[in-house]
This record gives C-alpha cells, sequence and structure tokens, in this order.
C-alpha cells in the first residue's frame, strides 16, 4: 500500500490517520488528556514497585546489620507501600486541585465573555 499525500484526513491512506482516530475517538476532549492519564498509571505502579523494593531492600541491610531478617523485612515492605500510597495520592490531590482551579478560571472567563 502506498501513501498519498492527497488522501483525506482520517482515511487509511492519509500517513498521520492514527491522529485523526484519536481525536475522533475522544471527541471534544484533547488527546493529551489521555496521555495524561497513561502517564498518571505508570507513575503510581512506579511509585508503588519502588517503594516496596526499596524500603525492603533496606530493612533485608539492616536486618543483616541487626539480626531477625524476617521481621525487618516485613517492616520496610509496609513502610515502603506506606510510603508509596502517601506519594500517590497526596499527588493526585494536587493535580485535582489544580485541575479544578484551571477549570474554575475557564469557567470565569466563559462567564465574563458573556455579558
Amino acid at each position: 500500500m502506498t501513501l498519498d499525500s492527497n488522501q483525506p484526513e482520517g482515511s487509511l491512506g492519509d500517513p498521520k490517520w492514527y491522529r485523526s482516530r484519536a481525536r475522533s475517538i475522544s471527541g471534544n476532549a484533547p488527546v493529551r488528556e489521555f496521555a495524561a492519564m497513561d502517564n498518571t498509571a505508570w507513575i503510581i505502579s512506579s511509585r508503588l514497585i519502588s517503594g516496596l523494593i526499596l524500603y525492603t531492600g533496606l530493612g533485608f541491610v539492616l536486618s543483616l546489620w541487626l539480626g531477625h531478617r524476617s521481621l525487618f523485612m516485613a517492616v520496610g515492605a509496609l513502610v515502603g507501600l506506606g510510603l508509596s500510597y502517601y506519594m500517590i495520592f497526596s499527588g493526585l490531590a494536587r493535580e485535582n486541585k489544580a485541575l479544578q482551579g484551571s477549570a474554575n478560571t475557564r469557567a470565569g472567563s466563559r462567564l465574563e465573555g458573556d455579558h
């Protein structure tokens, strides 16, 4: 199949058909909102995994020094998960607050334009 630059936007012959499909699927929502949701999923997953691995590893190192291997590793895993959840929820709250602020700003400018 050859790509013809004269093809209408959104047809399979259009070299940028995937972008037009993303716009048509999303309706009025910009494509970057979907990318932000994808980013959020990766951030949450990486924070959970890294917190668990880091603090379990610190518990392991501490247990080599002090003994009681299973106790320090379990405490390290719980602390790592707790801190990961704290970072996740505080980040989501901050993001939600920013989105509400931008929505209020947009709504305010729309109301001012109506007068």
